[in-house]
């Protein structure tokens, strides 16, 4: 296994010590498959939970359960998942993974007849220590869930989602995303929890990896040296407006870098780290390294660009004249085609653009004055100054631009817009009848649905983009509502299922604890009947019950109690027939201990007289083993646990 006896003892009294940082739950009996009660898990996770433990139990008929508590209350988390197993009674195929978020510490819980071999459960453990160590908690629970399956991490297939068409407007890109769900499967998948990426150094020795971090440690501090000689000479020969992006590269470079030394400095001290740890620190300090070198390569070509433009700096000036020339050129087409946007569209329509035009004049008389210093400067043989002020000027030029590319654009995207509204429209309104006829909850959402489509006719001539968007978050909408009632309706299926199991084995145990106590009355306490009765009122609220959930907890309950007074009545019988003695004519002890005899009085200390005559002996008939949907409570567990 993962750990031995020892560590795990060493490991529960850090958890004893630390027991009062987070609130402590004792072990207890697992009601669903994922019990969330630290509140950990996002929108989503449970879905994607579930849907993976259906995998593996179709796969192998393994059943796991995942359970999140805040502490594991002092113990360490194998004897806490072991307790909770046996107070749930789980089976041989039952699997119980439970995780201590505040006390950092988990516990596997398996039984002895698993039918998964050892090393397949150590790994599938270990594959989920690793994702506890991210704070991954679905991803931990999903990755036992694989990995017992015989699939690994990420081992079963992930459904696609489809994606819908996409239409660009102005000022930035507006993507019209129909997230539309497979609405056959029996989860949907969440699209806002992708799986887990494989880490890129995971088959990489710790050795290897640790002579990768100090190689690129070396090969940025080198870098950054060299950036900043580079850059206090270019500093001083072209100006402080000239290199400001390259200072700025340069500083943001340098934070990454003494990150970077700063990690390796906690691997350097006298507090020593265990071999994972030190994996993810490497792992830090390489990827800072590459960030910081990846950002000075970047700025490698316009940094030689600007040192060679001072060569050939007159010819660089009159190429940028040519061009300002060549924009101004346009500018009346621009206008005209800003006259006809005006005159078909509303004013939201044409907002991301309303200043384009003018703004661009403004840049292209900006780029005339650079153009003319510039070449002043060059007349004078101030090539720095004049490269200086030649890249100003190309930098309002290419603004000027871009304002100019994007009236016209957005003349195309309106009309591209308004071209795909019918089919928005019809898949919204799809989504609204199949909202409608799954859930009476989503009235809400349907009543804004409903809103947003009608808006959407109200500004569809004036504002293509305008309607598109509101039918879209319409459509996202209902998807949404749509994806989260098809997971509560599973849930609801789900629980009903084993609603029934439970309510079987629930009323069985009354049953049993109720004849066990009818014919061995008169030696049965108060307490065993007090636990019956409440073990038939539970079992009675989880009959009547609405709620599908509250109802399998009341079933629950009723199981566990009614054990407890069977448990209970047999102890009563065992020390009442213990202390009975001789034999008459009659069974007198039979017929008292069933209470066909009534007036026997009880003894001190707990013993039964009849009152007088010869004694008698216990005749309750055969014994009762509690049992459970897998297997009986008393067999041996194994698994694993420790700290993360």
């Amino acid at each position: 296994m993962r750990r031995l006896p020892l560590l795990a003892v060493v490991l529960g009294l850090f958890a004893l010590i630390g027991a009062g940082v987070a609130a402590a739950e004792p072990p207890s009996r697992v009601g669903p498959a994922v019990t969330d009660s630290a509140g950990v898990l996002a929108p989503g996770d449970q879905a994607r939970i579930t849907e993976a433990f259906g995998r593996l139990r179709e796969a192998n008929g393994t059943q796991l359960f995942v359970v999140y508590v805040d502490s594991f209350d002092g113990a360490d988390g194998q004897s806490w998942a072991d307790e909770s197993a046996r107070l749930s009674q789980f089976g041989a195929q039952d699997v119980l993974l439970a995780v201590a978020v505040g006390d950092r510490a988990y516990g596997v819980s398996v039984a002895d007849g698993l039918t998964v071999g050892e090393s397949t459960v150590d790994s599938a453990i270990g594959d989920a220590e690793d994702r506890l160590a991210q704070d991954d908690w679905a991803g931990a629970a999903i990755a036992l869930s694989d990995g017992l399956g015989g699939g690994g991490s990420g081992g079963f297939p992930v459904g696609a989602l489809l994606l819908g068409g996409v239409v660009v407007v102005g000022g930035g890109a507006y993507v019209v995303s129909r997230r539309r769900r497979n609405r056959t499967a029996a989860v949907p998948a969440d699209p806002a929890q992708p799986p887990a990426p494989r880490d890129e150094f995971s088959d990489v020795a710790t050795d290897d990896l640790a002579y990768r971090a100090s190689a690129g440690l070396i090969e940025v501090d080198e870098a950054v040296r060299t950036s900043e000689i580079e850059l206090s000479a270019a500093r001083g020969h072209f100006g402080e407006e000239a290199v400001r992006g390259f200072a700025a590269a340069v500083e943001a470079s340098k934070a990454d870098m003494l990150r970077a030394f700063g990690v390796r400095q906690q691997l350097d001290d006298d507090v020593p780290e265990d071999e994972p740890t030190q994996r993810r620190m490497h792992a830090d300090i390489i990827r800072a390294c590459r960030a910081a070198d990846e950002r000075l390569d970047a700025q490698v070509a316009a940094f030689d660009a600007m040192r060679n433009l001072e060569a050939t700096a007159p010819e660089y000036v009159a190429g940028l004249a040519a061009r300002r020339d060549a924009v101004l050129a346009r500018v009346p087409q621009t206008g005209s085609t800003w006259q006809a946007l005006s005159a078909r569209y509303a004013p939201s329509a044409l907002e991301p653009v309303a200043g384009s035009l003018a703004q661009a004049r403004r840049l292209l008389d900006v780029a005339g004055t650079e153009i003319t210093a510039a070449r002043s400067e060059v007349d004078a043989g101030a090539r720095p100054a004049a490269v200086v002020s030649g890249r100003a000027a190309e930098d309002a030029l290419t603004q000027a631009e871009t304002l100019l590319d994007a009236v016209p654009r957005r003349g195309t995207e309106l009309v591209e817009a308004a071209a795909a509204i019918p089919a928005a429209r019809a898949e919204t309104e799809q989504d609204l009848a199949e909202a409608r006829a799954l859930d009476a909850s989503l009235a809400p959402v349907v009543a804004r649905a409903e809103a947003a489509v009608t808006a959407s006719e109200q500004v569809e001539a004036g504002d293509p983009i305008a309607a598109l968007r509101l039918l879209d978050e319409a459509g996202a909408a209902l998807d949404e509502a749509i994806a989260a009632a098809r997971v509560e309706q599973d849930r609801r299926r789900r629980t009903a299922a084993v609603l029934e199991q439970t309510l079987l084995t629930a009323r069985s145990a009354v049953d049993a604890a109720e004849d066990f106590v009818t014919t061995h009355r008169g030696a049965v306490d108060a307490t065993a009947r007090t636990r019956l009765a409440e073990a038939k009122r539970h079992l009675e609220n989880a009959r009547n019950g609405q709620d599908p959930a509250e109802a399998l907890r009341e079933a629950q309950q009723a199981d566990s109690l009614a054990q407890e007074a069977l448990r209970l009545a047999q102890s009563d019988a065992s020390s009442w027939s213990s202390t009975s003695s001789g034999s008459t004519g009659v069974d007198l002890g039979s017929l008292i201990l069933g209470g066909i005899i009534s007036g026997a009085t009880r003894g001190g200390g707990g013993g039964w007289s009849s009152g007088g005559g010869g004694g008698w002996s216990s005749g309750g008939g055969g014994g009762f083993s509690p049992g459970s949907f897998g297997g009986s409570a008393s067999r041996g567990r194994r698994g694993g646990g420790g700290r993360f």
